[in-house]
């Protein structure tokens, strides 16, 4: 059993795989496992994958485009690792970075890590830090997500498996905010820890094509995706933090979280946002709740 299993997905990177696999070999920690699902690429991934030949390495391919989660659903099925290393085959670890991963479960009772990135080009130069992760606490980073915008990235996001057994298997049904919804999850579940050091050169393609990148189409699918990404919510339990995150909100329209409400209560918050389809599922949250006499009466009680 390996100490770390780093899960990658890699479709039609053929021009890039060959630097992410000689940054895993290159780690100084070496207890690890690489299990690299190719997600049925049109180029000649596969061929530059097995050009490496290290034990170390296991290459499975999918018979037809199955999408991220699905690939990373599959990783985690042929892996065995006491810690869990999200990874894309384009971007390239620095030579510490399992180490420091792996050192700072030791070191802090956390369920999951997040290192801070370097941004890279199609021509490994460095663009900087586009995407900086500041210090922010469980709460303030469940405001953010819900309120506003993804201010967490899952690029070198690592996670005790046990963990990643809670979240298995990641839903197919949505493509860009498949992370964000993650995040979510996993705030609800632990602690985590923001690293300042930058572990992972995170590679953005100067012509756009990332399914990450901003588009008209990744736009439009965040839209779209809206809608299940807030029903993450629905499965909190600990109403003493969604008070904690909603402070400003609660005392601002006085209605407070209850688990018999809580559809209600979130549709409030939602309302509150400035995002116009955060707005189109509070409202319609709030309605669907309100419809049932039972549920009007609960909210008169309250």
């Amino acid at each position: 059993m390996a100490k770390i299993s780093i899960l990658t997905p890699c479709f039609n990177h053929e021009k890039y795989v060959s630097y992410f696999l000689q940054s895993v070999l290159e780690q100084s920690f070496s207890d690890f496992e690489l299990i690299i699902v190719d997600d049925c690429s049109s180029d000649n991934s596969i061929k530059e994958i097995q050009k490496f030949q290290d034990p170390r390495i296991k290459l499975i391919k999918h018979e037809f485009n199955k999408g991220i989660n699905a690939t990373l659903n599959t990783a985690f099925e042929n892996s065995n690792g006491e810690y869990i290393v999200f990874c894309a085959s384009d971007d390239i670890l620095e030579k510490n970075a399992l180490e420091i991963i792996y050192k700072t479960f030791k070191d802090n009772d956390i369920i999951a890590v997040y290192p801070n990135l370097i941004c890279i080009d199609e021509n490994n130069e460095i663009l900087g830090n586009l995407y900086p992760l500041k210090q922010r606490n469980k709460v303030e980073l469940l405001y953010y997500l819900f309120m506003r915008y993804n201010c967490l990235t899952s690029v070198g996001l690592s996670l005790k498996r046990d963990v990643f057994e809670k979240l298995y298997p990641l839903p197919n049904s949505m493509c860009n905010y498949q992370d964000m919804k993650m995040h979510i999850d996993i705030l609800n579940i632990g602690e985590i820890k923001i690293l300042e050091t930058q572990l992972i050169r995170y590679r953005r393609t100067r012509d756009k094509t990332n399914i990450s990148a901003h588009n008209s189409i990744t736009t439009t699918r965040e839209n779209l995706e809206t809608e299940m990404l807030l029903d993450t919510y629905l499965k909190f339990d600990n109403i003493f933090l969604l008070e904690q995150i909603f402070h400003k909100e609660v005392n601002k329209t006085n209605i407070k979280p209850y688990q018999e409400t809580l559809p209600f209560f979130l549709g409030i918050m939602a309302l509150e946002s400035d995002n116009i389809y955060k707005k189109y599922w509070g409202y319609h949250k709030i309605m669907e709740f309100y419809k049932n006499d039972a549920n009007a009466k609960i909210l008169y009680e309250k």
